[in-house]
């Protein structure tokens, strides 16, 4: 009981002191970024040079102290490290790193592609696809993982989770709906939007949660994104991409 009093106290203190100097910390993090992105001419961005300037930025460090003195987020993370634990045992984490194939059970559902969208129709007899099939020669495919569950591992305030873990497919398409219409995604927007099966077994395949960018290619990972969010660098993508497209 005493050392619970004593870590509350202490997180509190620190929580004090870190939003007095949160908006030094933040500069200096974004300089670092921006002063790393000046060499990607030559190298790729640091990942987690990118990945410290994007969270301070969108979950300041006040933010993070604040949401480590609620029970649900430790009981939220030691949730995840013992999942991953079991996860390493059944199915080894090489499976996705660069230059591997892509594996032949990652299996999505296309939901709003330019030729079809699964939000007009209210049929729940979901058909999967392989992700293999999404493949063409010379052909480059960006994946982008999200999944922040309001009732998870997540930070306090709305702003950065208001939707729970899904208990079914129609939960799962209800998520993906909220996005599209944040994201303001479109025909136009030449983005096509699928999401994992119930089973999740795309996301432990690529071992994407949260979040993790992945570039695939000629049947192959190309690039595979540091671990979210710390690792998730959006400037480390457009590098990969550039160098392999000349652009």
């Amino acid at each position: 009981m005493l050392v619970s009093i004593l870590l509350l106290a202490t997180l509190r203190s620190l929580w004090i002191v870190i939003t007095f100097q949160e908006k030094q910390y933040i500069e200096k993090a974004k300089k670092a970024a921006e002063q790393d992105r000046k060499n990607s001419d030559h190298q790729m961005p640091n990942e987690l040079i990118q990945g410290a300037a994007l969270n301070v930025e969108t979950t300041p460090p006040s933010v993070l102290v604040r949401s480590a003195l609620r029970p649900q987020f430790w009981i939220s993370y030691w949730k995840i490290l013992r999942f991953r634990c079991k996860l390493d045992q059944i199915l080894p984490s090489t499976i996705t790193e660069p230059g591997k194939p892509i594996p032949e059970s990652a299996e999505i559902i296309p939901v709003f592609t330019q030729d079809f969208n699964r939000l007009d129709n209210d049929d729940l007899n979901i058909e999967t696809i392989n992700l293999c099939s999404l493949m063409k020669q010379g052909r480059y495919l960006v994946l982008n993982f999200e999944a922040h569950a309001s009732d998870g591992f997540k930070f306090s305030g709305p702003q950065y989770s208001f939707i729970a873990n899904h208990r079914n497919i129609k939960d799962r398409l209800d998520a993906v709906k909220i996005m599209i219409e944040m994201a303001k995604i479109d025909k136009d927007s030449a983005i096509s939007v699928y999401c994992d099966t119930m089973n999740n077994r795309t996301n432990q395949l690529f071992r994407a949660s949260p979040e993790r960018l992945y570039v695939l290619h000629d049947q192959k990972v190309l690039y595979q994104g540091g671990k979210g969010p710390n690792g998730y660098s959006i400037p480390s993508l457009e590098y990969v991409l550039k160098k392999n497209l000349e652009i």
